[in-house]
């Protein structure tokens, strides 16, 4: 072969090659793309069934919760047994032992991972330990959040808002705008409530503990208000005629921190007169009366309940799969606080148009 025959066909073969690598490396992005949408669409082959186990309902907050929970295990394609709360709609209190059967039956099931607000520790945290002892890993969200619980339940962590710390920024924004004579409304039983009211009285620089009893002529003071309406939060109405009356009898309170954004609405409606009125979590209507001119909600404590239902998903998910990764560290991965009010409402509008606030 002369040689400028052989260099042209060598110039060919190397053209071919270059042009034949180029293609394969096309068809392979291509299916890696191709794959990496049907996982994220909850195509993937995910084998773990989970359990979501919670004491709450189906109202506006904890349905934004089992949303998160339910796009996590189809962003993954795992499953979920079923979204349980042990409060159904109508009663009272959270059924703690009826939640605590709930576990029980997720163990038995054999289920490869248990989500649960560990709402009664006293309760639950040895039925929860005994899934750990099992293999079945957990993780605690929205209440349990503290590193004691954590332990004693053998959770791997616990997704939700600090409560305390919570409550602690929201009494120091109170006393910043000078209404430091707080009542604490306290709608329901739960650790988590009266850690919420604590932190107020921190935040005001009035101790460890929001007090019981009858609120003083003048702040700084935090004052307890526990509810004696059944079922206050599916009857705001009730409940707001109980603080109006409350609030009528201690003309020198001038803050009201609802725990409860029912309640909180409802008292708004109620314009009850220099009082300055402040809720926790997010809906639609604490929207509007952030938006309002002027606002007739001083703020809201957004404690971004989807990702209370999302992470939990996705951490029990990469535990299972992915040799016992864990997050954590045996404290709690916090999904708030977040003070929310005219300034930043529309920050978050957008979540709460989508149900994912």
């Amino acid at each position: 072969m002369a040689p400028r025959t052989r260099l042209r066909t060598l110039r060919t073969g190397r053209l071919l090659t270059a042009a034949l690598a180029t293609l394969l490396l096309i068809a392979g992005c291509s299916s890696s793309s191709s794959g990496s949408a049907k996982t994220a669409s909850g195509g993937g082959s995910c084998p773990y069934t989970f359990a979501v186990i919670t004491h709450g309902d189906n109202g506006n907050f904890w349905s934004v919760v089992y949303k998160g929970a339910k796009d996590a295990a189809k962003d993954t394609g795992c499953k979920l047994s079923e979204t349980y709360g042990s409060q159904q709609q109508g009663q009272a209190q959270p059924d703690d032992n009826a939640e605590n059967a709930q576990i029980q039956n997720a163990i038995n099931a054999k289920v490869n991972g248990i989500v649960v607000s560990d709402h009664a520790p006293s309760v639950m945290n040895s039925t929860l330990a005994s899934a750990a002892a099992a293999g079945i890993p957990v993780v605690l969200v929205n209440a349990g959040c503290d590193d004691a619980d954590i332990a004693a339940s053998k959770a791997i962590t616990c997704v939700g808002q600090p409560e305390q710390l919570a409550g602690k920024q929201a009494g120091q924004r109170f006393a910043k705008e000078g209404a430091s004579n707080v009542v604490c409304v306290v709608h329901q039983s739960g650790q988590n409530l009266l850690d919420r009211c604590d932190g107020i009285a921190q935040g005001l620089g009035v101790g460890q503990q929001c007090s019981t009893g009858n609120a003083p002529a003048s702040g700084p003071a935090c004052t307890e208000l526990i509810l004696s309406t059944p079922n206050a939060a599916s009857n705001p109405q009730q409940a707001v005629g109980q603080v109006t009356a409350y609030l009528q009898s201690h003309p020198g309170v001038n803050a009201v921190m609802t725990l409860n954004n029912a309640i909180g609405q409802s008292l708004v409606t109620a314009k009850p007169a220099n009082v300055k009125i402040a809720t926790f979590d997010l809906n639609s209507d604490v929207q509007n009366d952030l938006e309002a001119s002027p606002p007739t909600l001083d703020f809201a404590v957004d404690q971004q309940q989807y990702l209370q239902g999302y992470l939990p998903v996705e951490f029990l998910y990469l535990y299972d799969k992915h040799e016992g990764n864990a997050v954590g560290g045996g404290t709690t991965v916090a999904s708030g606080p977040k003070l929310v009010d005219s300034t930043n409402i529309k920050s978050v509008a957008a979540a709460i148009a989508a149900g994912d606030d």
